[in-house]
């Protein structure tokens, strides 16, 4: 059984096992087919359960025999275990880097926005290649178990190396991560699933449960990374956030590894065109795995090659308007975040930045929840997802097997038409908080350990500042606007992250306020710009201050919610974290909407509640449409088709597609409608193609029936 869990795709088959009553179970049942014993070259290891067909959400069939049970133990055997805290472990890991992935590598490689979703498109879409070869690799070579531990080791080790701020060595971190995860896919899941035939033979129900808590064990890992990488970036920075992936990543391979002996014997099936007696004799793989070879005729595989063609023609074309579904849904780890990020307030519950309240006053959060304010970064959101995706399904299951009982019966090209028009509508709710937002503005952003002040626009570039001439130790002298200015002692320009470094400078605010950085850090004992039970810097356009207890100078400033500051007399304690290099303040261009024209982080929210209920109605009931269109010995080969797909929406729409985004004069509305647009025009063509689809399976259905109508009159002449 296939597990992926991103964004819908890994967990299509999981939801259809989660799906299952023990009725539905017991009559249908579980059968593995493996691509490589239809199509020479192609993987077996993208092998998988299926379970063909589910009532309600899914297609339902009648015509299956039911499987004979046999007397075997119906508890979980150990190796299950391995599998389900290895899986959360690993997806936690991936998901938690991915979270943080487009805006670390724009605030700390200065990469521009157009340039991150490119890179974020291009990543998703390894991360669906790579199955292909993953498959590829552990049929011919190293079998599923030493596959897994083989390319889990660089996914460990790129784990920890990608919070090194260095463009090359990210982009390598990235192509191994792609790779890890991508060769990691196909084969856990399929080696469950052989454990099982194993040591649980006939126990499909059993299976069904197995692949239930898989499938909550993806989702929920998904979502507990999503929720906490923003956190653990916003409190300790980026390179002490990528840490906890790491650590996953490296739990996951030995609680993997541990489990073993555990785990189905593997042995490898080829199939040559050719004679028995020309075959060569059985062997090993370099990892000891047997090796059984087969022979076909050559008419056998010109078959299967026919075979695949005619396939590929009856749900290609579904396939393809698929690709758009996940062209617009993988953009909510780029495009999504970027518009957060500028015209989006990321208060849920309390007072928001601008002083108004949302939903509740900052008092009235405070008093049911301790704090005054329930926030959540734009990355953060994302988590939103897997919690939708792990409430909705079995209410959707439910929902269309009621609808089925009352007559109504849903084809699921119906579904999934509905489903495009959700995500369609998902575009419009973007579109329309597009428009209640403000207009952005370029502005400065002064970045310290102790937060951000957004400043305004310098009166002169930033690479074009030049040290104050005729001086040992020439300072830099820089306007912000009319009201700030900044004398720094040390500027220096990167040219490759866009951005100001300096340790030590005074900027001058308005109203004789001075705020003094020293070693790279808010100096509040030298400056003067706490008062009133608050931090103030008056000229700048925004204050960001991360809640926290400060240095100041033989005591502590403890700053809370919204710049609240106390003065204490304690001194600092420890860090929590030991600074490997000394910290550095930096000023950047960034795009900038005053606090308040942004629009409420509920927007998203309900943009990801639409669009789950669109990706369970696309995801889970096309994939399934597909394996109900091909014949038994192809359902595997249209799981990589499947995967093809993701790739290809990546390479071929949002590698390109994203950019667009960030074109002077494209505003977020205007390219979140024409989005919307191009979901129309998608369900307008998807409409005919499914009524040609619809056409083709009950053709195929007549023609199946038929064949058994003749096969059960032939039978008795037999006798």
């Amino acid at each position: 059984m296939q597990c992926y869990r991103d964004d819908g795709r890994e967990q299509a088959d999981l939801a259809r096992e989660f799906a299952q009553s023990e009725k539905t179970a017991c009559r249908i049942g579980v059968e593995f087919v493996k691509i490589a014993s239809i199509l020479p070259g192609l993987p077996v290891s993208l092998s998988i359960p299926i379970l063909p067909f589910i009532e309600g959400l899914l297609v339902a069939s009648d015509n299956v025999d039911p499987p004979v049970a046999q007397k075997v133990s119906t508890n979980h055997p150990i190796g299950f275990w391995f599998f389900f805290w290895g899986e959360f472990a690993e997806r936690c890991s991936y998901y938690g880097m991915r979270a943080i992935l487009a805006l670390y590598m724009v605030d700390r490689l200065g990469v521009a926005k157009s340039d991150a979703a490119t890179y974020m498109s291009l990543f998703i879409a390894a991360c669906y290649f790579f199955p292909l070869v993953g498959g590829f690799l552990a049929d011919n070579f190293f079998g599923k178990y030493w596959t897994i531990v083989g390319f889990s080791v660089p996914y460990v080790f790129a784990q920890f190396i990608v919070g090194i701020q260095d463009k090359y060595i990210i982009f390598g971190a990235l192509a191994l991560l792609a790779m890890g995860s991508g060769v990691i896919k196909p084969n856990i899941s399929t080696l469950m699933g052989m454990t099982y035939d194993k040591f649980r033979p006939g126990q499909e129900q059993l299976r069904t449960s197995a692949f239930s808590y898989f499938y909550m064990a993806i989702n929920i890992g998904a979502a507990l990374s999503q929720f906490s990488m923003p956190w653990l970036r916003t409190k300790y920075d980026y390179h002490v956030a990528f840490i906890f992936p790491a650590v996953l990543m490296a739990v996951a391979l030995v609680i993997f590894a541990l489990g073993k002996r555990f785990y189905a014997n593997e042995k490898l099936v080829r199939k040559i065109v050719g004679n028995e007696e020309d075959l060569p004799n059985d062997g090993k793989t370099i990892t000891g795995l047997p090796i059984t070879y087969v022979a076909i005729t050559k008419k056998q595989a010109a078959e299967e090659r026919a075979l695949k063609w005619q396939t590929l023609g009856r749900i290609g074309s579904v396939f393809l308007m698929v690709m758009f579904f996940w062209a617009i849904f993988d953009q909510s780890a780029s495009t999504w975040i970027f518009f957060a990020d500028t015209y989006m307030d990321t208060t849920l519950i309390g007072e928001r930045t601008d002083g108004t309240a949302m939903m509740m006053s900052g008092a009235e959060a405070e008093k049911t929840f301790g704090f005054p304010t329930v926030r959540m970064s734009p990355d953060a959101i994302q988590a939103f997802n897997p919690v939708f995706i792990v409430l909705f399904v079995p209410v959707f299951v439910w929902l269309f097997k009621a609808l089925n009982r009352a007559g109504f019966k849903i084809q699921a090209t119906h579904k999934m038409t509905i489903g495009f028009i959700l995500t369609g509508s998902t575009m419009l709710v973007m579109a329309f908080a597009a428009s209640l937002a403000g207009p952005k503005q370029d502005a400065i952003k002064l970045t310290t350990k102790e937060g951000e002040v957004i400043l305004p626009m310098s009166n002169t570039k930033l690479d074009e500042v030049t040290p104050t001439a005729g001086s040992a130790n020439a300072t830099t002298d820089v306007a912000f606007g009319d009201a700030v200015t900044l004398n720094a002692g040390d500027w220096t320009y990167d040219k490759e992250k866009k951005k100001v470094n300096l340790t030590n400078g005074t900027f001058k605010l308005a109203d004789g306020k001075t705020l003094t950085v020293a070693n790279g850090r808010i100096d509040f004992a030298k400056s003067n710009v706490h008062g009133e039970g608050a931090v103030q810097t008056p000229g700048a356009l925004e204050l960001k201050l991360k809640p926290g207890t400060y240095a100041n100078g033989s005591g502590t400033l403890v700053v809370k919610d919204l710049n609240r500051a106390e003065a204490k007399p304690e001194p600092l304690p420890p860090p929590d974290v030991e600074e490997k290099e000394p910290p550095k303040a930096t000023l950047e261009v960034v795009e900038w909407v005053k606090p308040s024209e942004r629009v409420t982080m509920w927007w998203k929210v309900f943009a990801f509640l639409i669009i789950t209920m669109g990706e369970i109605l696309i995801s889970v009931t096309g994939l399934e449409l597909a394996f109900v269109a091909a014949p038994p010995s192809m359902k595997s080969f249209i799981t990589g088709c499947w995967l093809a797909v993701v790739f290809l929406a990546n390479l071929l729409i949002n590698a390109p597609v994203t950019r667009v985004y960030q074109i002077p004069g494209v505003t977020p509305q205007a390219y979140f409608l024409m989005l919307a647009a191009a979901m129309v025009v998608v369900v307008l063509i998807f409409i005919p193609i499914g009524m040609s689809f619809n056409k083709a399976m009950a053709k195929k259905a007549r023609e199946e029936e038929a064949e058994k109508a003749r096969l059960n009159t032939a039978e008795p002449q037999d006798q």
